[in-house]
């Protein structure tokens, strides 16, 4: 494949060779590549569906299991609006 930088491109070049932040011009496609791999998501690793199991049951137990129940009477819309929103 062959890259032809724009005029622009080729003064960011030479002067990043100047400043010694690359040697050759082609070492810049290195760095913009070094770049974007790491903005990359991380690949997410294999898992077998036992270590999924295990992950989603510690996540189940990771909450918290004194929860208050409200009434029927408490989540009632009177109950929450009451005269407001008629």
């Amino acid at each position: 494949m062959t890259i032809t930088p724009t005029p622009e491109q080729e003064q960011i070049l030479v002067k990043a060779m100047e400043a010694g932040l690359i040697e050759r011009a082609e070492d810049a496609l290195n760095v913009g590549l070094e770049t974007l791999q790491k903005r990359l998501p991380a690949a997410p690793a294999e898992e077998t569906a036992e270590e999924w199991i295990a992950r989603f049951h510690a996540w189940i137990h990771s909450h918290a299991r004194q929860t208050v129940v409200l009434s029927d009477e408490a989540m009632s819309r009177e109950s929450i609006y009451g005269d407001r929103g008629l």
